[in-house]
């Protein structure tokens, strides 16, 4: 996980040098997002839920940027068997904090990609016969996100997100979580460069 997080911080260190010399006028950007989720362990989605939260990207150059959000959702994965004896809705709360590159592809359009740190609150399984606290079995995970979003009115943007889980969520299973969510990215303040986006 340290390796990831320094290989990434090398990533932004390398882009902003390598864009030092045409930095453009300011337009960092801070605003929210809101979320709809489709969760899964490995190829099989299974729920949609929603979730909401805050972003800032720190402009480079006229092309790129540096992406940081901080988002919480609300999971459930549907009827799972997550060890043996234990079967029934697995629900939890969740906070993921995201940061990576963004590039500008085009008028008002950006791709980003990066890496991504779930923290798991209020784990539960929900059985026939009642409801299990599953804080001792699980743990934080880590995804890679991949991300295109496009301006479709003013500042205003849709986007479409995937993750690709890295690690289990689970100790004693190896199941991969995959997610796929459709935002709206709605900006509160920001610079407006006078310069039109390429």
């Amino acid at each position: 996980m340290k390796k990831l997080f320094l290989t990434l911080a090398l990533l932004c260190a390398t882009i902003t040098t390598l864009v030092a010399q045409e930095i453009a006028p300011s337009k960092n950007k801070f605003g929210v997002v809101l979320s709809t989720n489709i969760f899964g362990f490995n190829d099989d989605f299974n729920k949609v839920d929603v979730g909401g939260g805050f972003y800032y990207t720190r402009k480079l150059s006229n092309r790129f940027s540096i992406y940081t959000e901080i988002n919480g959702s609300s999971r459930n994965y549907g009827n799972l068997s997550l060890m043996p004896g234990l079967v029934g809705e697995f629900t939890t709360g969740n906070i993921a904090m995201y940061i990576g590159p963004m590039l500008n592809i085009g008028k008002k359009a950006h791709i980003g990609l990066g890496l991504v740190e779930n923290y798991l609150f209020n784990p539960e399984l929900k059985t026939a016969t009642g409801t299990i606290d599953l804080g001792k079995e699980t743990t934080n995970y880590s995804t890679l996100f991949f991300d295109i979003r496009k301006s479709i009115y003013k500042e205003v943007s849709l986007g479409i997100r995937y993750e690709w889980g890295l690690n289990s969520m689970f100790e004693k299973i190896d199941s991969k979580v995959n997610n796929i969510s459709f935002n709206v990215i709605l900006p509160l303040k920001g610079k407006r460069n006078q310069e039109k986006d390429k």
